[in-house]
């Protein structure tokens, strides 16, 4: 099967999305429980619980499902996530981000 173009910037996209997520503190794992979240929709991405939609004139939308660790605020880990995961894919390729959409599938309980 030959890879075009744009199926290979969604694998790259999808990768330093993944490796931006870990760095941030609070993020306990990717999601890749897919069965319930992702209904009529595609899971095409190289890294597990990264949706990266390719739209036109090098604009991207990226969908991210984590899992976070109790005691963290949602919604300030959604825009640290949303202000790094814009700003390493805008570094590391010449495509634009038009939206990061945080989803939360759980929470984990350290042990």
């Amino acid at each position: 099967m030959i890879e075009n173009n744009e199926t290979r910037y969604e694998k790259i996209i999808s990768s330093i999305v993944g490796v931006t997520a870990y760095q941030i503190e609070g993020v306990a794992s990717l999601s890749s429980d897919t069965d319930n979240k992702l209904t009529g929709r595609l899971f095409r991405s190289s890294g597990k619980g990264v949706l990266v939609d390719m739209l036109g004139g090098n604009k991207v939308n990226i969908d991210i499902f984590v899992n976070i660790y109790y005691g963290y605020k949602i919604p300030d880990l959604a825009y640290e996530l949303q202000s790094k995961i814009i700003s390493e894919v805008e570094k590391s390729t010449a495509y634009k981000v038009s939206a990061v959409n945080v989803n939360v599938v759980g929470v984990v309980f350290k042990a």
